[in-house]
Parts: structure tokens; sequence; C-alpha cells
């Protein structure tokens, strides 16, 4: 089963990070429906090991806790709204996130064959963003299609697509995704890179090529979290629980303390329009249908804002354009719980262990951070690493009780007390 998810992420990933050519070539020969058969690499093996996990009468905890939220949650939207689509819809989102927990090692520390998979995907990702923004106009940009009886983009284009301010996307389906995978890329790689010089280029070319794609939130988000990784070593672990609460506070303040807020625009690619609209437009409109929509405390309920809204609520569409938003929005005061969770797993680990939580701990700061701007969870790779990043630091959090990893495929120890490290894929992994 380690195997079937560790194969299974990877394409997952793969489809993700050339998603954009992908979705070309099936709408080129009319079988864009096709590309809803990559769930099948997250909903197949989880079902499988459910299975598996049942006749053994040992399952996973993460399925029972997963069970609950839909059960509830989707309850909330489903006799709130009248219709079960908005359930299915928040329910298909978080099963990358139950997903991304129980293979949550495989993920954030890959195996070395892995990690140069990993790198080959980064360096061509880079490149790509690199062609599309001074070279190339790829022939799939801004083309739009039907999947499942709702318009969507089969690369997403933008009033903005030349010159010095494109948005420039790469290989992925838009600049969002470039600027979501990248980072979330680079985080996994860099720890395990010794070189401070080598870890200090892969990170500024990672921020660069983020810069690229203008997607400014991620830039801040992954500039700040680049700089704790070049720290000293002895404070990278608190730096990071630090950002990762900060990123968090800033996450709930920023919608709700900036409400009457002008934002002067100077223009450019860089300038505040973006956080301007944000702050007049779409936060003030999020939380206006929240109020008129809510079931308080659960808020709307499970698929209560963002593209679920394409199927039951088309005039009303918000993407929320932040992580406490659309959680409220989803989960009512509930959200405040769950977002603090997330944003203080990684804290109190033993020194032991502590440079293990590296790319968790770094990779969650980072969604956090990008949180401030955009709804993580509504993007696939990034529901699946917050919760490979939450599986990871709770499985350290075991061993540090323990004294030992338990392997989430079987529910069985899989190595004790000193050799540890030594449980770590072919052989002992220094996080640096």
């Amino acid at each position: 089963m380690q195997a079937l998810f560790t194969f299974c992420g990877t394409a997952y990933l793969l489809i993700y990070a050339f998603e954009g050519v992908i979705r070309y070539g099936l709408y080129s020969v009319g079988h864009d429906d096709l590309i809803l058969l990559r769930d099948g690499l997250i909903i197949g093996p989880l079902l499988l090991l459910l299975v598996m996990q049942t006749f053994r009468h040992h399952i996973h905890p993460a399925f029972a806790i997963f069970a609950g939220i839909v059960a509830v949650h989707g309850a909330i939207a489903t006799f709130n709204l009248g219709t079960t689509l908005p359930a299915i819809y928040g329910t298909k989102l978080l099963v990358n996130v139950l997903f991304g927990f129980i293979a949550g090692r495989q993920l954030t520390q890959p195996s070395r064959r892995m990690l140069l998979l990993l790198v080959a995907i980064w360096v061509i990702s880079v490149t790509g963003v690199i062609l599309d923004k001074f070279v190339y106009t790829f022939p799939w940009m801004g083309l739009e299609t039907h999947v499942g009886g709702i318009q969507v983009d089969v690369s997403r284009g933008w009033d903005i697509d030349s010159g010095p301010d494109k948005r420039a996307a790469g290989f992925t389906r838009s600049s969002i995704s470039a600027a979501m995978m990248l980072p979330i890329l680079v985080l996994i790689i860099a720890p395990r890179v010794r070189s401070l010089l080598i870890r200090f280029v892969l990170l500024a070319t990672t921020t660069v090529a983020v810069a690229l794609t203008t997607q400014k939130g991620a830039m801040v988000a992954v500039a700040a979290v680049s700089l704790i990784l070049c720290a000293p070593y002895w404070s990278r672990y608190r730096l990071l629980c630090i950002a990762c609460v900060a990123f968090a506070i800033l996450a709930v303040a920023l919608p709700v303390m900036s409400t009457g807020l002008l934002i002067p625009d100077s223009g450019g690619v860089f300038s505040l329009a973006s956080f301007a609209m944000r702050i007049t437009l779409t936060w003030p409109d999020a939380w206006q249908w929240i109020s008129n929509n809510q079931v308080f405390p659960f808020g709307v309920g499970l698929g209560g804002i963002g593209g679920a809204q394409r199927f039951y609520a088309a005039n009303f569409v918000n993407p929320s354009d932040n992580l406490f938003v659309f959680l409220y929005a989803n989960f009512g005061v509930f959200s405040l719980l769950y977002l603090g969770w997330i944003a203080t797993i990684g804290r109190r680990l033993p020194r032991n262990v502590q440079s293990m939580a590296i790319p968790a701990l770094a990779i969650l700061a980072f969604n956090l951070g990008y949180g401030a701007a955009l709804s993580m969870l509504e993007d696939q790779v990034s529901a699946l690493f917050i919760g490979a990043s939450a599986g990871m630091l709770w499985q350290l959090h075991q061993v540090a009780r323990a004294g030992q990893w338990s392997n989430p495929f079987s529910g069985e120890p899989i190595d004790r007390g000193p050799s540890i490290a030594k449980s770590f894929h072919d052989g002992t992994v220094r996080v640096n």
C-alpha cells in the first residue's frame, strides 16, 4: 500500500505540473472529461486502504475524523442549501487532505529516487515559466471548455497576457497553479541540500520564478520561508513554528480588520490593485453571502463558497481569496479550531525529531502565508501537501510519545527506540 500511495501521489503531482499540456491534448481530441480520471489516483488508494484496514479491524483514525467532518458539515450544507452538490464538491477537496495526511512521510520526506524526480519537475517547471514569460505563448493559453456540464479553463487566461506584466503559468493550468507548486517542490528539496549556497540559489530561483507568475502573495510567502531556511540551523524549527502561527493570525485578521479600508493603487503588475479588490469587493461580498446563508455557528456548510457555488448559486460565485474566509463559510466557528490546529501542530516536538519536521513546517508556513490572499484548499496540490505536512508532524508527535514509527498503512509499529532516524526510506535522512 505504501508503494501504491507513493506512485499515485507522484502521478497526481505530475498531472498537476503539466496540466496545461494534458488538458490541451484532451481538448484537441474532444475528451475534456477524461481529466476527471485523475481523481481516481486519490480516491482509489484511499478506498482500497479503508477496505483492507476494515478487514484487519484497525482503521486509521484519520478516516473517522474525515467521516465526522464530512457528515456534520456536509449535512449542514445539504439541509441549508437544499442540494447535495456543495457537500460532494467540498468532500472532493477534503479527500486530497486525507490522502496527504496518510502519505505524509512519503510526500514530505521522499526517498532519494523520488527526490530526484521532484528536482526534475522543479527544473522543467521553472523553465516552462521562463519560456511562457519571455519567449513563447503556449497554444493552450486562454482556452475554455466544458467538463461535467460546467465551463472551465483549459488554461487560465488573464486580462494581462503579454509584455512584462504577463501572468506566466508555464506548463501548469494557470499562474496560480505554478505559484502554488514551485514553492512546495523547493521546500521539500532545499532542506535536504547541505550547501547553504546551493540551497540559497534554489530558493532564490523559485522566488524569482514565482515573481514571474505575478502572484504577489505567493512571492512574499515563499521569500519569508526561504529566509528562515537560510537562517542558522538551530533556529529554523522555532522560526517556522512562529511563522505558521503568525501567518494564520494574518489570514484571520486581514479580511476582518480591513473592512472599509481604502488602498491607493499606483498601477503596474506589482501594484496593490488585487489587494484593494479583495478589501472593497471580494471579502465584503463573501461576508455578505455567508451572513445571508449561514446556519450559525456552522457557517454555510461544506462547499458553502468558491467553486462549488457554480453548481447551485452561479450568480453569487465568490473565490473568497482568503483561507479563513473559505474555512469560515465551510465550517463556521469550527474553522478557528481547524486553522489553529494546523498552525500549531508542529510545536513542542523533541529536539531529536525537530530536523525531520522542517520540510513539513515550511510547507505549512508557505500555505498559511499565501492563504492570506487565496483559498488554498481549493487547489488540489496545496490541499494534498497541507494534509501531508499535518500527517508528517502528527507522526512525529507519535514518535515522541511512543518512541517508534507507526505505519499508517497497517497500523503496526515499524521502528523503535534509538533507530528512529534509520527508518527513513533508504537510510538515515538528515534535514539540513
